[in-house]
């Protein structure tokens, strides 16, 4: 069993050589079981183990639990912390569970304890739980997201033992006559979790099939996998269909609709997400409730959770913080590079300018040589152009759009008004004025984000470049 616990840490590049292991052990079989097999795997991977015992401060016999723990580290010559926490007075503090109280206290002294140190956080869970976090998902009502069960590595967080059954684990104990503490909280029927594994998992295992366990387990897999291949997919439609400025996401309905339904649902979950900063209280019936808006008038507007609105508009969804709506967007004032700045550009000094929205405008001017750039090799991206400065015939001015602006937009420098091409590529009607762009008098040279004016672009004439890089600025 040493074997098969080694291999799936190496299958999952759980643990590398130096590696400091903070080990959450209560006391029980798990916990135990887990810290012989991170000795085991310190003979052939070496690493340090720090144990960490959870005192929740619910049970009169806990005290026992932390002096077996103790005991055992010092007999093994292992570093040990005992945390002791009122855990119920938390709950009740921060109005959450005793679970979600023991849980966030536990994870907070483990990050404590391990700090900076390059390591892993090792937790307990075996199959067994993993079969019964997928039926409390199943059973509760979750996403495919909720059907993976626990992962074996999340984050600086690993769980060795995920690849054991308890009865595994008991067995491995037993035949080496090692001593656990028993938590007389688990065999009560409290706890949602604990009717699941005595009413549900257990009988399962008895009356329909032994495998039972290991059956979800691998069910659990295969979401995984299914999963990842969605999230990839959703990931590209996010992309494709959603545009986000100054924390205001607009999702275009006619690319949304041309994604498969599956997908949509998984798109709107992420701009909620994103939206909201977590995913906390964001479900299933908020999804539905931004699709439904999807086919609703303009101007409908809906609240949820995270202070969010969701906002219909005539290319599609807006959706935002309360007071980070279009209307509070910041506009930008202009900014006109002087001509001593612009004598500090041709004499090639880099130009910083901060703009009131958060972000900033670097500029500087790069020289020639007379046999002209390779132009593909320039690298160009949404928020970095190359512009031929000598085409540059006035104050060069970064600003919001005004009456009269205008691009061009092919090599015969046909003229297409600013508002004519903000209309054919459905720029919603709040975001217009809100757009920041570079110009030279009338003539739009780039609408940040959006298109370089024909005129502007390099050729083989060009002699000075002028790079333009837009970004947020650091803190």
């Amino acid at each position: 069993m040493i074997d098969k616990v080694l291999q799936y840490v190496r299958q999952h590049q759980m643990i590398e050589e130096g590696d400091c292991i903070v080990a959450g052990v209560s006391g029980g079989a798990d916990s135990i079981c887990m810290l012989l097999m991170l000795l085991e795997i310190s003979k052939v991977i070496p690493i340090d183990i720090h144990v960490v015992h959870i005192n929740h401060l619910i049970r009169q016999d806990a005290a026992k639990d932390a002096a077996h723990v103790r005991e055992l580290c010092m007999e093994k010559g292992l570093a040990f912390t005992l945390v002791e926490e009122d855990v119920a007075a938390l709950a009740k503090r921060c109005h959450i569970s005793t679970e979600e109280a023991g849980r966030q206290v536990r994870y907070e002294a483990f990050d404590s304890v391990l700090g900076t140190r390059r390591g892993k956080i090792a937790v307990a869970h075996n199959k067994n739980d993993n079969g019964e976090t997928f039926l409390f998902h199943l059973f509760r009502g979750t996403s495919l997201r909720g059907l993976m069960g626990i992962r074996p590595v999340r984050g600086r967080v690993i769980r060795p033992l995920l690849c054991l059954c308890r009865s595994e684990i008991e067995l491995f104990l037993q035949e080496r006559n090692v001593y656990y503490c028993i938590d007389s909280t688990n065999l009560e029927d409290t706890y949602s979790r604990n009717v699941i594994r005595h009413h549900i998992l257990d009988t399962a295992v008895r009356e329909i099939s032994p495998a039972a366990v290991a059956h979800i387990s691998s069910a659990c897999e295969r979401v995984s996998e299914a999963y990842e291949l969605i999230a990839d997919l959703a990931e590209q439609g996010f992309q494709t269909c959603v545009r986000e400025r100054q924390g205001v996401f607009s999702v275009d309905r006619e690319k949304f609709l041309q994604l498969h339904r599956t997908i949509q649902g998984y798109v709107v979950m992420e701009v909620l997400v994103r939206a909201a900063g977590c995913r906390k209280d964001v479900e299933a019936v908020h999804i539905r409730q931004v699709e439904r808006l999807m086919d609703s008038q303009c101007g409908r507007e809906i609240q949820l959770p995270h202070l969010l609105r969701a906002r219909r508009d005539y290319t599609g969804i807006s959706i935002y913080k309360e007071g980070r709506g279009p209307e509070q967007q910041t506009i930008q004032p202009a900014i006109a590079v002087s001509a001593a700045e612009r004598t500090r550009l041709e004499a090639g000094e880099e130009l910083i300018f901060c703009l009131e929205t958060g972000q900033r405008l670097r500029a500087k001017v790069y020289f020639l040589e007379n046999n002209g750039p390779d132009f593909e090799n320039i690298p160009e991206n949404k928020y970095t152009k190359w512009i031929d400065y000598d085409r540059i015939r006035n104050s060069i001015v970064i600003r919001t759009r005004r009456s009269g602006d205008y691009l061009t937009i092919n090599t015969m420098d046909q003229k297409k008004s600013l508002k004519a091409y903000l209309i054919d590529h459905k720029i919603p009607q709040p975001e217009r004025d809100r757009l920041v762009l570079v110009a030279d008098a009338d003539h739009v040279i780039w609408l940040i984000g959006e298109r370089l004016s024909n005129h502007y672009k390099l050729s083989a004439h060009t002699r000075r470049i002028l790079c333009l890089v837009f970004e947020e600025m650091r803190s």
